[in-house]
């Protein structure tokens, strides 16, 4: 594989995680990808690899590196739920800014937003 397809492959990916956590009943999240899921979901990638592709995402501006927490309950106005135990933080990488207005970002959710609206439509 070469380092363009790699990014290209790891960017979709979080896109793609990105995607499935705006199904949640509590909105849109981040979606934190840790290095080792990116490995075991995309075949043939080293860690090697993945990092150095990685590296290249961030320096185009397109991910950054980040530690979302998890907390045992979540409030939604008056109501708190218990969502799961309290866990260490997950470390991985997650969309910027900048992402949100790419060209796969929009495909995407236009894509989500269709299959939704089918969805409800029945």
């Amino acid at each position: 594989m070469e380092l363009y397809e790699e990014k290209r492959k790891i960017f979709s990916l979080i896109i793609n995680c990105e995607i499935s956590l705006w199904t949640t009943p509590y909105g849109p999240n981040e979606a934190v990808v840790p290095i080792s899921n990116i490995v075991s979901l995309i075949e043939g990638l080293s860690r090697y690899r993945a990092k150095k592709a990685l590296r290249e995402l961030i320096s185009d501006g397109l991910i950054e590196y980040k530690s979302q927490g998890r907390p045992a309950v979540v409030s939604n106005g008056e109501y708190q739920e218990l969502v799961y135990d309290a866990m260490p933080p997950i470390n991985g990488y997650a969309l910027t800014k900048k992402a949100f207005q790419t060209e796969e970002w929009l495909k995407a959710k236009t894509e989500w937003d269709a299959s939704m609206e089918e969805w409800a439509n029945g």
